[in-house]
């Protein structure tokens, strides 16, 4: 069950329930000339609207968290116009006044103040929407430069590599070598580039998960996530190092990705460390946040790709960052309401990546 879900739905509905309590009521006790029955109509309107904005909301495709956010407004409407309504009415009875049927035109004025204020949540739901859009669109067209730019590239070299291997077995031709040492060569080439395009291919399902679906937030204990992966490394590195230092409490609020972010992270930082390459990762948890460095020992980030990952500078077809795994993972990160950085270390030996995701647990 959503919970968020629920109690975004039950807010509204409970708002309208208790307008709609006070309006009936007001009914039975009687009413005193049109005023008052138009006062007690429109509260018990008001009541009926919000009671069944609640299930609608609901059943809607309105994320969990957007429809909760309204409620939040509502919430914040009611208790704020409550307050000051408790505040004038103590004031009037203080100095002798009354006020004629309190409840009733209190409930009126907060149901008014609820309204406006669901209002303003659709509407800051709105705008959220709107700027994820933007992004998503930003982030559609950075994947289609890079999946047309490999794609391109993957289907020249297979033209040129096949126009050699129909060289070798034509004995006629210039050049012509039917040894099945080049042949052997091509093959594992032609594997070599199967290979990237299994990964582009997997880098992009990925992205449509992270596009397409507010997938379910539980805990990754980030420190068990690297030594899962950890034997990978060692294979493909034999001469490399491995060094993690992370506290026991790095354990993230994220979803099942951020192990595939954490990966694209590691391998960025073995393929391009020093020769052998020498990766540290530390990791630490504060104030509801978890915090994790990868270092490595090659020659840094150029000054580019900073400026495009950081967000210093707009993507542009002319102006570009060279990969896409550091795109794929910051847009996992940022998935799951956190953030990613790229920089030099400070003793300027090398690059490092730093990650902030949202604890999980207390």
């Amino acid at each position: 069950m959503d919970t968020s879900r629920l109690t975004g739905a039950l807010v509204i509905s409970l708002t309208g329930a208790g307008l709609a309590a006070i309006a009936l009521r007001g009914f039975a006790t009687g009413t005193a000339g049109i005023a008052d029955v138009v006062v007690t109509g429109l509260t018990l309107l008001f009541g009926i609207a919000f009671a069944v904005t609640g299930p609608i909301g609901y059943r809607t495709d309105v994320e969990s968290r957007h429809l909760l956010r309204i409620a939040g407004w509502n919430a914040l409407g009611v208790v704020a116009t409550s307050a000051v309504l408790v505040l004038v009415y103590s004031f009037q009875v203080a100095g002798g006044g009354s006020v004629v049927e309190p409840l009733v035109a209190g409930a009126l004025v907060v149901a008014v103040s609820a309204f406006a204020h669901v209002l303003i949540g659709f509407n800051d739901v709105r705008r959220i929407r709107a700027r994820r859009l933007v992004k998503q669109r930003q982030k559609a067209a950075v994947m289609n430069r890079f999946v047309r730019h490999d794609l391109r590239h993957a289907a020249q070299l297979l033209i040129g590599y096949g126009e050699r291997l129909s060289a070798a077995g034509d004995p006629d031709a210039d050049g012509g070598d039917t040894g099945t040492g080049s042949d052997l060569d091509l093959g594992r080439r032609i594997a070599d580039i199967g290979a990237d395009l299994g990964d582009t291919q997997s880098k992009i399902r990925v992205f449509d998960d992270v596009l397409e679906r507010d997938d379910e937030r539980t805990a990754v204990d980030l420190a068990a996530a690297l030594e899962d992966r950890r034997s990978d490394w060692e294979e493909e590195y034999p001469d490399g190092t491995l060094e993690t230092d992370l506290d026991e409490g790095c354990t993230a609020l994220a979803g099942d990705h951020v192990d595939t972010a954490l990966a694209e992270l590691m391998d960025n930082a073995f393929e391009h460390g020093g020769d052998p390459p020498a990766v540290a990762v530390r990791g630490e948890r504060t104030d509801g946040t978890v915090r994790v460095e990868i270092l490595d020992d090659g020659d840094g980030f150029p000054d580019d790709e900073m400026a495009l990952i950081n967000e210093d500078r707009t993507e542009t077809q002319l102006q570009h960052s060279s990969g896409l795994g550091l795109w794929l993972a910051k847009w996992v990160i940022e998935h799951y309401d956190g953030s990613l950085s790229i920089g030099d270390r400070a003793d300027g030996d090398g690059g490092v990546v730093t990650v902030r995701l949202p604890a999980a647990g207390g």
